[in-house]
């Protein structure tokens, strides 16, 4: 299950529609508007990512871990549950899953020291409630616990994935001339046995010459250029500028900080972020001239040209338009998936203003925050009344819970009670009772 994105968990049962995931915050709307909650969205992912940097995680777990705390609030609500224990135990699962496993105690001393920071005093300093919360969330999340992040797809659109070196015998042009050298065998073979089995132009001897004819045993052209492309050489593939690359690992990181893993599946982040990336190259570099120095692609695009030419397979693509079009993904969720991405960068900007040339796990939202208005034609800024920042979310989610817990214990519908202990439906009624009499 884990091989194939199609037939997995993730594929199957966590790519939700727009009305599901609106329906799954209904609950914390009640206690704040929908930009605090995009903006407490941005909060924890960076806790997240600050809290994985603390227990020396990769950017995979550190993904994997905010797809989980992602899953878990599409079935739970802020305001009814302690998000910073949940966010903790997403690391430490999280960690497991990606078989870089931390032990229970130091998740817990490193979270203690990374809420002290951002005065957060609702964790609760017990393993056991650590251990606890993560068979709930385990619970919450089906145990379905694969999850398909974009950065392959990405390297594997590019080409970058350096799967033939040192593992594959033979080069993919001398692989297809060995495989058409055999074909050719075989049906010569065949040929040879149908005429054996009568005089020629029998009936049996034709049928024979048909079905080789028809070559249904041979390779389909589907299916040879799928075992040609599959192997992530770079060969025949565009070649692209390594700053395009580096962007779009940079935005990569960003879209953890958005709803985009719940509504789309990896490689239209992919794509999404890869538009992105060559419209910021573009807009960088207005001339048009190439930058890249790097050597993890292995071929150029003469040689992608010479590749393709020897496959009898088209030339790459020439331009990024062109790129793009060739993956015949729909347009409209395709550009769907970029406004979700860009849209974070001026809320991101006025949530947490960026005061260092990089944030954690990403690019600056500062500079983004331009070029997405500038991608977004025009969009205008709307004007934030109240400032809204780090120290206000943490009050802001105390808030909600406290609140919740106020109107669980005073629900709208309760019966007001009267002094004498009676409730006042119950002495109105017998009032009414009496007057009939």
């Amino acid at each position: 299950m884990s091989s194939n994105f199609w037939s997995s968990s993730h594929c199957r049962y966590w790519l939700v529609s727009r009305s599901h995931l609106n329906a799954s915050r209904a609950l914390d709307l009640q206690y704040a508007t929908p930009r605090q909650l995009y903006c407490l969205n941005i909060w924890f992912a960076n806790l997240i990512q600050k809290l994985g940097k603390r227990l020396m995680l990769r950017q995979i777990p550190i993904a994997t871990a905010t797809v989980f705390f992602r899953r878990f609030y599409l079935k739970n609500s802020y305001c009814e549950t302690n998000p910073y224990l949940v966010l903790a135990a997403c690391c430490f699962v999280a960690a497991k899953v990606e078989e870089t496993p931390v032990h229970i105690k130091s998740v817990v001393q490193e979270a203690k020291l990374v809420f002290s920071e951002v005065n957060v005093k609702m964790f609760p300093g017990e393993t056991n409630k650590l251990g606890e919360m993560e068979f709930y969330l385990m619970e919450d999340l089906d145990f379905h616990l694969t999850i398909f992040h974009p950065y392959r797809s990405l390297l594997h659109m590019l080409g970058r994935e350096p799967a033939d070196p040192g593992k594959f015998p033979q080069s993919r042009v001398d692989e297809d001339a060995e495989i058409k050298k055999k074909e050719a065998e075989v049906k010569k073979k065949r040929e040879e046995e149908a005429k054996k089995l009568g005089p020629p132009g029998s009936t049996r001897v034709m049928a024979a010459l048909d079905e080789i004819a028809s070559g249904k045993w041979e390779e389909s052209e589907e299916a040879r250029i799928r075992r040609l492309m599959g192997r992530g050489s770079g060969e025949g593939l565009m070649e692209i500028d390594e700053g395009v690359l580096q962007i779009c690992l940079f935005l990569i990181n960003d879209t953890y900080r958005t709803d985009v893993h719940l509504l789309y599946p990896p490689y239209v982040i992919s794509l999404a972020v890869l538009y992105i990336g060559f419209c910021l190259t573009a807009m960088n570099n207005p001339s048009g001239t190439r930058t890249r120095s790097s050597s993890s692609q292995v071929n150029t695009l003469a040689a992608s040209l010479e590749t393709n030419e020897a496959l009898d397979l088209p030339p790459p693509p020439s331009g990024a338009a062109e790129f793009i079009a060739s993956f015949e993904v729909s347009l409209p969720i395709l550009l769907a998936c970029v406004q979700d991405i860009i849209v974070l960068y001026p809320i991101w900007e006025a949530f947490e203003p960026s005061t260092r040339p990089n944030n954690q796990g990403g690019t600056n939202p500062s500079t983004l925050a331009a070029a997405a208005a500038a991608l977004g034609k025009g969009q205008e800024k709307k004007d934030v009344k109240e400032k809204f920042g780090p120290d206000e979310a943490e009050a802001l989610v105390r808030r909600m819970i406290e609140e919740r817990a106020v109107d669980l214990s005073h629900p709208s519908r309760a019966v007001p009670i009267a002094d004498d202990g009676k409730s006042t439906t119950s002495s109105l009624a017998g009032k009414k009772r009496s007057r009939a009499g």
